[in-house]
């Protein structure tokens, strides 16, 4: 993580969003939950498992801590560092700094587009500058509206659209 002050927010932020998830998953019987990574692994930060078939996908999280305040994410495109894509993660998730909405992208939507190589400030103020993807094809929701993305999930794991056809669902 480049900014290790904001970790223990990163991982509140990712702890009430599974509990959120994994609440209303089970009051509408998807029969599906978040497991989170107990130990850091430097992959992935948590699970998401199909109770049904034990299928599961791994994801990234990240709050922003910049650029994405509230609702409306303010870019055309979602970026990812390569070296996440290229690990065992199918899917990115981000929330705004409120903690109101986030965004997903799967990798193998990820993986449709170049690299590039955009300078990304650290927590020292010092410029990375590994190679990112950037998509069109995420999804933004708002956590009051946590069963779009349920569905989409339950979607994704039904037809095997680890992609942006699983978007494909009634609201």
């Amino acid at each position: 993580m480049y900014f290790p002050n904001k970790y223990e927010d990163h991982n509140s932020s990712l702890e009430r969003f599974t509990d959120k998830f994994n609440e209303i998953s089970k009051a509408n019987n998807m029969n599906l939950v978040i497991e989170l990574n107990e130990d850091e692994n430097f992959i992935d930060d948590a699970i998401i498992k199909d109770e049904l078939t034990n299928k599961q996908i791994n994801f990234d999280w990240e709050k922003r801590v910049k650029y994405y305040e509230n609702c409306g994410f303010p870019f055309k495109t979602f970026g990812q560092f390569e070296r996440k894509i290229k690990k065992n993660i199918s899917l990115s998730v981000q929330c705004c700094k409120s903690e109101l909405c986030f965004c997903i992208a799967w990798h193998d939507d990820f993986k449709n587009e170049t690299v590039k190589k955009i300078g990304s400030i650290t927590e020292s103020g010092s410029k990375e500058f590994t190679g990112k993807r950037f998509t069109e094809d995420f999804l933004e929701i708002k956590y009051d509206e946590m069963i779009l993305f349920i569905k989409i999930l339950r979607n994704a794991f039904d037809n095997s659209y680890f992609d942006k056809r699983s978007f494909e669902v009634s609201r």
